[in-house]
């Protein structure tokens, strides 16, 4: 949402939370399997070359299909056997753009009476555009409220790791797999 559209919503909680040992089926759903095709080198062409259209692509569709069900079964036994942890930590925090830049404040703070606790610099998009195109450069901090505006916005920040690869890689190259 650009930073003049909508009011910001205030996040159910601001701080952390940390999600320990988080529900691996659940976050199944949200993996994204380009990576996975095309480290497999099966890339479709056009229009079927994202996921699940590359299984409609008459070159490497049926391969495609074959290596993701294939995936499917791993993935399911990894789950199931507790071979990986998925851990994962979430924070919201009151923020405020000054031009390019994001500024974090404290929770309980008042953003324009006191210092930021962090800065995110901003940059700027920097792909050339064609002279006729009159879109504008974006940054992220076009999606935070400005603090001269006086509007209370917020910034989201979250990461997730996946732990017990290392081990699991390990087991694998043992039998060569």
């Amino acid at each position: 949402r650009r930073s003049s559209d909508l009011p910001p919503v205030k996040p159910m909680f601001l701080g952390i939370k940390v999600l320990e040992d988080y529900d691996l089926e659940r976050l199944s759903n949200y993996i994204d399997w380009k990576p996975f095709f095309d480290v497999w080198q099966l890339r479709g062409k056009y229009p079927n070359r994202g996921f699940p259209k590359i299984f409609n692509d008459s070159t490497v569709g049926e391969e495609a299909k074959r290596v993701f069900n294939d995936s499917q079964v791993l993935l399911k036994a990894l789950i199931r056997e507790k071979k990986l942890h998925a851990k994962g930590i979430v924070g919201f925090w009151p923020a405020q753009s000054v031009q390019d830049d994001i500024y974090v404040y404290a929770e309980g703070t008042q953003p324009q009476s006191t210092d930021p606790i962090a800065v995110f610099y901003g940059l700027r998009q920097q792909s050339e555009k064609d002279s006729a195109c009159t879109d504008p450069y974006y940054c992220l901090s076009d999606f935070v409220a400005p603090e001269s505006s006086g509007v209370r916005d917020y910034l989201g920040l979250f990461a997730v790791a996946c732990f017990g690869v290392d081990d699991l890689s390990k087991e694998y190259e043992s039998k060569c797999d």
